[in-house]
């Protein structure tokens, strides 16, 4: 069994209401998630959590105005999924952690 965490997650929401979030936080499944002034704050590294199931909950809730973003990062499958936040919808890209860090050698990632 590997040693660590099997996801990592880190984000940012802007433009959600505290009304929102009061009706969301309960279902949040991260260790860590921080509002503050309309910005939510997301940050997990453990055990493996459905952060899709509350992205999609987390954008049925976000105004039209709401932006952000979340990493979401397996260990066990050494993947890196970009989530974008824009107009109250999710998109997504998955990339090979290898893949993302051998096109940015030049950007001084070693």
């Amino acid at each position: 069994m590997p040693v660590g965490p099997d996801l990592r997650v880190y984000g940012e929401v802007r433009g959600l209401t505290a009304a929102a979030w009061a009706g969301l936080a309960g279902q949040c499944p991260f260790e860590t998630a921080e509002y503050t002034d309309g910005t939510l704050a997301l940050e997990h590294e453990g055990r493996w959590v459905d952060a899709e199931e509350f992205l999609a909950a987390l954008a049925g809730v976000a105004g039209a105005d709401s932006a952000g973003h979340c990493d979401v990062i397996d260990n066990e499958a050494w993947t890196i999924t970009r989530w974008v936040l824009d107009g109250g919808k999710w998109s997504s890209q998955t990339f090979g952690i290898n893949d993302v860090l051998e096109n940015t050698v030049k950007d001084g990632n070693i």
